[in-house]
């Protein structure tokens, strides 16, 4: 039996992702990878047994851990009462523990991770990983929502659909950063106008100004 090769996996898995991050996983060709590191597909297969779980190896740790805290943070967040909730709304939005900088720093701190997922991972697991962190958020922001209409402290009606709809906006702007490259001071400023931008909203919409 062959001892696995450490050095050779991580050679394979720096090769897939050049090539995931060129070709995107679609076009992306494991027989590709396994040449520009000098094996033969068999041989790659050895350490990986297909396509996706190269991809899969490149992205996961980080994808899932941001989705983990994502998710952990808002259900903490949503169980607080009406008015907790309404008193700590100003820190999340700016650069609290757990907020929307926070947040972009983690995906820059594994910046090729969230590359291959936003631009790159159509055809795999990961290419609704956008949608199911908007998903996170649009619960989040649909409990506060319902919470003051039930109290009778919002007389709008906005429904779950406009929620979800807000929220993928924000979010997009966020992904959008990633697609375009942004150095990180960038990505910072850009987000902090984001912040600005939808907090002012939000609390239009929500008739906390």
């Amino acid at each position: 039996m062959q001892l696995r090769n450490d050095e050779l996996a991580e050679r394979i898995l720096e090769a897939a992702k050049s090539e995931f991050l060129e070709k995107g996983y679609r076009q992306a060709s494991v027989r590709s990878i396994a040449a520009s590191v000098g094996v033969t597909t068999g041989a790659l297969y050895r350490y990986y047994a297909n396509k996706e779980a190269l991809f899969d190896a490149l992205v996961s740790g980080p994808a899932d851990y941001l989705y983990d805290q994502c998710k952990s943070f808002s259900e903490a967040y949503s169980r607080q009462e009406l008015d907790e909730q309404l008193a700590n709304l100003p820190e999340l939005t700016r650069d609290s523990d757990g907020g929307t900088s926070d947040f972009l720093k983690y995906i820059y701190q594994n910046y090729d991770t969230f590359k291959l997922i936003v631009c790159c991972s159509a055809g795999t697991k990961y290419e609704d990983y956008p949608e199911r962190l908007i998903a996170i958020e649009t619960a989040s922001s649909a409990a506060l929502v319902h919470l003051m209409q039930k109290a009778g402290r919002l007389s709008s009606d906005l429904d779950d659909t406009m929620i979800h709809i807000v929220v993928s906006s924000m979010f997009t702007g966020i992904f959008e950063i990633i697609a375009h490259d942004a150095p990180m001071d960038v990505a910072l400023r850009h987000i902090s106008i984001l912040q600005d931008f939808y907090t002012a909203g939000w609390y239009k919409i929500l008739g906390i100004l």
